[in-house]
């Protein structure tokens, strides 16, 4: 795999969405749990940071984490966000074949000619 900047932001972009699905689902699980306060990750904190290079891709994420303090988590709430956070998800992965198709076209062309 090559290791471009671009190629670098879109795995932690990818990587952003599935922790943060991962964190909606947790929410989503302890909807009825006593004492329970939700966590999010704010994804326009990890695509500020990324573009800012200076934090590796772990710890892009994990400073994105945050607890959504006094906000109790609800079935109707945790669903939509991981419907929203899933579009995001196709999005990028699209994004991502779509490079990889295009660097096998390349190659594909580089032989033929």
């Amino acid at each position: 795999m090559l290791h471009t900047k671009e190629e670098r932001i879109l795995n932690t972009l990818i990587n952003a969405v599935g922790e943060r699905q991962q964190i909606l689902a947790n929410n989503l699980t302890n909807v009825n749990t006593e004492g329970y306060v939700r966590q999010d990750l704010d994804f326009s904190a990890v695509v500020k940071d990324v573009n800012s290079g200076h934090k590796g891709m772990d710890q892009i994420v994990n400073d994105a984490i945050y607890t959504d303090d006094g906000q109790k988590a609800s079935y109707e709430k945790e669903l939509a966000e991981m419907a929203e956070n899933h579009l995001k998800y196709i999005l990028l992965t699209r994004i991502n074949g779509h490079i990889y198709q295009h660097m096998e076209e390349a190659t594909q062309a580089g032989r033929a000619g």
